[in-house]
């Protein structure tokens, strides 16, 4: 958004403006129904929009147009994830506390401008301590950081995020995967040795 431009209050689909409530309480509300696995699409899409208007109609085309508006292109496959909003929330709370004076029990605050604080939040609070810890990429060993390596891997292991059953099913291929190419390099230098 450019820098004099007002928070969206809704989307216009097909000509027609849908007014919407994009208090960042009802985002996370449709972004969990959208989530959920046990609806039909229409009836997904449909509830997820009753999170920010009253009786949505043409639901599928307003949420596409929601979506577009409020969430930027998804993160490269592979990347780590460093936060969770539900594992993390009294960690961010009292971060928007600390950083902004923001009371996230009570204060209203567009989801826009949510996500731009919350991208913006200052080194200094406990969130942005776990989440640069969670990010540090190990370091290989060496003579001089055993302990280093110790430190961070206790580190690490105490803020970590629980896994999804879906992240546990990557986390075990690439496991696989990494065992059967380890495997293979040692059959080839045992070949050329032998």
């Amino acid at each position: 958004m450019k820098l004099q431009d007002r928070l969206p209050e809704g989307v216009t689909v097909d000509g027609k403006f849908y007014k919407m409530d994009f208090d960042f309480r009802n985002v996370f509300r449709m972004i969990e129904i959208l989530d959920r696995d046990d609806m039909l699409p229409e009836a997904k899409a449909y509830k997820a929009l009753c999170c920010l208007c009253k009786r949505p109609k043409n639901a599928e085309k307003v949420l596409k147009a929601v979506k577009g508006l409020l969430f930027k292109a998804p993160r490269k496959k592979g990347g780590q994830r460093v936060t969770d909003f539900i594992q993390d929330a009294g960690l961010i709370r009292t971060a928007f506390r600390q950083a902004y004076g923001i009371d996230l029990y009570r204060d209203r605050l567009h989801w826009i401008e949510f996500t731009e604080l919350m991208n913006a939040l200052p080194e200094g609070s406990r969130y942005a301590e776990v989440v640069g810890i969670r990010a540090r990429p190990m370091p290989e060993p060496t003579q001089w950081n055993k302990k280093e390596r110790e430190w961070l891997m206790q580190a690490k292991a105490d803020v970590a995020l629980e896994l999804s059953e879906d992240e546990i099913s990557e986390e075990y291929k690439r496991g696989v995967a990494n065992l059967a190419a380890l495997l293979k390099s040692m059959a080839k230098g045992s070949e050329n040795n032998g």
